[in-house]
């Protein structure tokens, strides 16, 4: 009987632990992923695109981004950058073999078929979204396969009302070479992207300094935090961001107190290649915290959260 109550004790106890820290569940629907914490949306992943007849390339991207308390923090196709989608890879300099096939940004001549979504919760209580996609080159009269793509999204239990969300591609090139670059000129924007809500209003901050956007990439360390303002009609939370390719951190953003996205440029105006058979690797670290009445504070690396 004592082994049997002591027994019992414990699964109560591990059951009241578990549904304290929330559980990470998915919907796996015709064209998403929708990813709950107890029943409450933290992302939707796009795998096909909402009208594949005009826009076919218009998938493989995060939105909406929720905050905890079920506050929009992206948007898709805004009026001002129909082309911009929530959270997103994309690349205005995609070649094939040395030649130009498409802009990945605008969405031109490339495709994404993804063929394999799957869900599945771990140990820690975290959810983990995975799909593999191929990149589908149709600009000319037969269509190339150019890459195939595993994405891993990772979403944690929240903790102490903070939100982390981890992003991890792996980009495998299938032609003889395939090069991906950001725009042609001096700002060189591409690689991961993300379209906040009412990006005219935000503060930004890196290595404990405030950080002004410019017109061309800023070198500003490893992570970089976004906030609004105390004011009606913007978020009460601060966004946290930190990339990662090839293992190395990214250090250079494109930031932008005007209508559109913020990116952590990789690599630039100059293309990056990747041989046939061999790989890229991008790491992206979200981290959606609640805001407080001091001044915004800049991102931390994603071992130590952002704070506000």
């Amino acid at each position: 009987m004592m082994k049997t109550a002591a027994l019992l004790a414990l699964l109560l106890t591990a059951a009241a632990t578990t549904a304290a820290a929330g559980r990470i569940d998915a919907a796996l629907s015709d064209d998403a992923i929708t990813v709950t914490e107890d029943g409450k949306t933290a992302l939707v992943y796009r795998t096909k695109p909402l009208d594949p007849a005009k826009e076919p390339g218009r998938s493989n991207y995060v939105h909406p981004l929720y905050a905890p308390d079920g506050t929009v923090l992206t948007e898709d196709r805004p009026a001002d950058h129909l082309h911009q989608r929530g959270a997103f890879w994309s690349w205005h300099q995609v070649l094939v073999n040395g030649k130009s096939i498409g802009d990945g940004w605008f969405m031109q001549g490339l495709s994404f078929h993804v063929h394999d979504r799957a869900f599945e919760g771990d140990a820690a209580g975290r959810g983990i979204v995975t799909i593999k996609a191929d990149w589908l080159v149709n600009s000319g009269p037969e269509v190339v396969y150019a890459a195939a793509e595993t994405t891993k999204v990772t979403v944690h239990p929240l903790k102490g009302g903070v939100r982390r969300i981890d992003f991890d591609t792996v980009i495998t090139a299938r032609t003889d070479t395939l090069a991906l670059g950001g725009s042609n000129d001096v700002k060189g924007y591409g690689g991961f992207s993300i379209r906040l809500i009412r990006p005219d209003a935000l503060v930004f901050g890196a290595g404990g300094k405030p950080v002004k956007p410019q017109n061309e990439p800023v070198e500003a360390g490893k992570a970089m935090g976004f906030a609004w303002p105390a004011a009606p009609g913007v978020p009460a939370w601060t966004v946290g961001l930190s990339c990662k390719a090839g293992d190395k951190p990214i250090t250079r953003w494109i930031l932008r107190n005007e209508l559109s996205m913020q990116n952590c440029v990789f690599p630039g105006r100059a293309p990056y290649v990747i041989k046939k058979g061999e790989s890229l690797h991008l790491q992206e670290t979200l981290i959606i915290r609640p805001a407080s009445k001091r001044a915004p504070k800049p991102a931390a690396t994603p071992a130590q959260p952002p704070k506000p």
